[in-house]
């Protein structure tokens, strides 16, 4: 809603010869079509009022209505000088009179506050003209609407922009004291200062004296108080989003007078309707006929704000281009954003499949490959422990088990990529595993290929522990600085440093790094960096841009993403034509690393001949573990399926069973211990797999299973797990 302001002295000039009444008229005149409530204002016939027998018996026992009006709310309900009730509402409530057969005896209160204070308590019946709000619905019925009028915003003329309701928080606006705008306000616009008052003169006399900014009411009383008051520096903004939808308000606990009024209000003709409104609307103007001088300063006008609307027009015109064009910038910026999150997505999406793919690869092979690793790995040791040191069969069997333990950590790299391998962690400092490393003959023998490159390590002292699989960081470590060592064309160098961390908000980088404690490692080179082209692909599997022969098979990068992924830490890479620095960010832990137990002997695994069941498909892995146990002093026993365990141990206990959980055909292992246990509760038990924890393992353990143990089996392993679950 725009607002002009007329100023300069000869408009002013021209303004005061109208008369007030003049220019109340004509500004009240815009509203007109609005004002009339109801079928009325369209002219639709009236409906005959016909009460049913229940409303008839209902008037009759209640023949004496007791209303309470406003008692200064001009024009639509007041008391005159003589006390009498007077305004649109009591016009209505005469004309009720004659329609129905009651009598309203009229109470006379203080002010609006006495009069809602009365309601409530039921010390009267109805009122005359009042708004529904959710306040007053609590304890008042109301009729249909008998008229409708806007509230407006009442403002000084000397306020160069006028206030909207959207922007009167920090301005000093009056309401009448419960009046419909209060509690409309105090609802709708808890922010903005309210100057309650007690009636209207006073408020607008607060608006017109500059105490108060503007004052909300509706424009019939503000026309009217306006007049009487003889205020002339006021001007009214009208939309303020609020109506005055007036009603007559009856007890709550009587909906027959509510359902009789609405139907009295009905009958009435749209001349009996015009007849009140044009009483107390239609101001009556003074006789009025303008001068030559009017005319042609309402042409100077008129022309006047002719062109000052095309102005504003031009202006807003422009605003709204701006603002369009604006608008078009923001969502390009939003589309082009919205696009770039999808590409990102598409590609984790890619990354993931490929993952995915090798994860499959490796799992499906890594069952029936650990099985095979088992006798390059168990017999030897089985051997071993019958063997002294000096003995000529001594080094070829630890150079068979050796190879067996490398090739089984080949195995236990591809399902690292896989993610999910079921994998060990312990309590584990980073500082160890990169000095054993460092000192290792396979990091000297790589050195020996690159003699032209120095390595630094600048390690914490203090620097914490983490729960980890020693075996996968130090291959990481390994994998990051032959990746630095490939990457340094001539002479150069490769730096390696740990230190603790504390990340307080989260990092932004290759990935995302969470708050958190941490430990870092840092590999950084000062080689000829990565293409920014490839460095969103180098821990993809088989990605590689090295010259082929001189490099491995490019899974080097992707056992260290998923390693990290697995150890529940994150990457960070940076890189430019000087060099690249990898950030390997591990979860700290304050746990202390367990003292080693003896290994030599294994006298502390030693059993006391308890009855141990071997369930397992594979009669190398069978006979492999009833090996260890003999060795430990219990007693094995061994079947080949869940259905020959439930056999075997119909007539015969066991203390513990050794459960492989994949088996076919026939039942796997949580199906075979879930029939075990429902025969024989408490049955201890241990599960033995090379595959990941699948959720059938968590299952069993639910059931009560206990270790887990990844094969192939060693007699460390499995001895420790077996104590554990006699013990426990």
């Amino acid at each position: 809603m725009r607002i002009f302001t007329i100023q300069g002295c000869c408009l002013k000039k021209w303004l005061l010869a109208f008369p007030l009444t003049f220019l109340t008229a004509t500004i009240f005149s815009a509203w007109l079509p609005t004002l009339i409530a109801g079928d009325s204002a369209k002219n639709v016939a009236p409906i005959p009022l016909v009460l049913s027998e229940k409303e008839q018996l209902w008037l009759r026992e209640h023949p004496v209505i007791r209303i309470a009006p406003d008692p200064d709310f001009s024009p639509l309900e007041y008391f005159d000088t003589y006390g009498m009730y007077q305004g649109i509402a009591a016009d209505y409530i005469a004309l009720l009179t004659k329609k129905l057969p009651l009598r309203f005896e009229v109470v006379h209160l203080e002010n609006w506050d006495e009069v809602l204070r009365q309601a409530k308590n039921r010390d009267v019946d109805l009122l005359g003209a009042a708004v529904p709000t959710p306040e007053r619905l609590e304890y008042l019925r109301f009729t249909k609407p008998f008229v409708t009028f806007p509230a407006v915003i009442l403002v000084r003329d000397s306020r160069e922009i006028p206030p909207s309701v959207s922007n009167l928080e920090g301005l000093r606006v009056a309401v009448v004291s419960n009046y419909a705008d209060h509690e409309f306000m105090r609802r709708s616009y808890p922010k903005v200062p309210l100057e309650v008052v007690p009636d209207i003169t006073s408020g607008l006399r607060l608006v017109s004296f500059g105490k108060v900014d503007a004052m909300i009411l509706n424009l019939a009383s503000a026309s009217y108080f306006i007049e009487k008051e003889g205020i002339t520096n006021l001007r009214v903004y009208k939309d303020s989003g609020f109506i005055y939808d007036l009603s007559f308000a009856s007890r709550s606990d009587w909906p027959e007078l509510t359902s009789i009024l609405d139907k009295a209000i009905a009958s009435m003709t749209p001349e009996e309707h015009q007849a009140i409104f044009s009483k107390w609307i239609g101001l009556k103007q003074e006789p009025w006929r303008p001068s030559r001088e009017n005319i042609l300063l309402s042409l100077f006008l008129l022309a006047g704000m002719v062109l000052t609307g095309v102005v504003l027009w031009n202006i807003t015109l422009r605003k709204e281009v701006a603002a369009r064009t604006i608008d078009l910038q923001k969502e390009l910026a939003e589309r082009i954003r919205a696009e770039q999150e999808k590409e990102e997505l598409r590609q984790k999406i890619h990354r993931a499949k490929k993952m995915e793919a090798l994860g499959l690869l490796a799992g499906g092979v890594a069952h029936d490959l650990n099985n095979i690793l088992s006798g390059l790995v168990s017999y030897p040791e089985l051997l071993l422990l019958d063997l002294t040191p000096d003995h000529p069969m001594h080094k070829p069997l630890k150079t068979i088990h050796d190879s067996g333990l490398r090739a089984a950590a080949v195995v236990a790299d591809l399902l690292t990529i896989a993610r999910g391998a079921a994998t060990t962690k312990e309590i584990v400092n980073l500082n160890t595993i990169i000095t054993e490393y460092l000192r290792s003959p396979e990091h000297q023998d790589k050195c020996c290929c690159f003699p032209n490159i120095s390595i630094t390590a600048r390690l914490e002292d203090t620097l914490l522990n983490t729960r980890c699989s020693a075996i996968h960081l130090r291959k990481c470590l390994m994998n990051l600085i032959v990746n630095a060592m490939e990457a340094v064309t001539q002479d150069g160098a490769i730096s390696i440093s740990t230190t603790n961390l504390y990340v307080d908000q989260p990092l932004r980088g290759y990935t995302d790094i969470r708050p958190g404690e941490y430990i870092l490692l840092t590999v950084q080179d000062n080689g000829s960096g990565i293409d920014p082209v490839n460095i969103e692909h180098i821990f993809e599997p088989f990605y590689s841009k090295k010259v082929l022969g001189r490099s491995g098979t490019g899974l080097g990068l992707a056992v260290v993403w998923s390693t990290v992924q697995d150890h529940d830490g994150y990457i960070n890479v940076t890189s430019n034509p000087t060099g690249s620095i990898f950030e390997l960010y591990f979860p700290a832990c304050r746990e202390t690393s367990s003292a080693e137990q003896d290994k030599g002997t294994h006298t502390h695994l030693r059993g006391n001949r308890e009855k141990i069941l071997i369930i397992d498909d594979e009669p190398t892995q069978r006979d492999i573990a009833a090996g260890m146990l003999t060795a430990l002093n219990y007693q094995p026993y061994s079947v080949a399926s869940g259905e020959e365990a439930l056999r075997f141990l119909e007539g015969n206990r066991v203390d513990l069973i050794i459960l492989d959980m994949i088996m076919a055909p026939g039942m796997n292992g949580r199906e075979t211990y879930e029939r075990i246990i429902a025969r024989q509760p408490g049955q201890k038990a241990i599960i033995a797999s090379g595959f990941s924890e699948t959720e059938e393992v968590q299952k069993a353990q639910h059931l009560g299973a206990g270790q887990y143990v990844r094969k192939p089996y060693t007699i460390e392993k499995l001895g420790t797990a077996i104590q554990k679950e006699l013990r426990s």
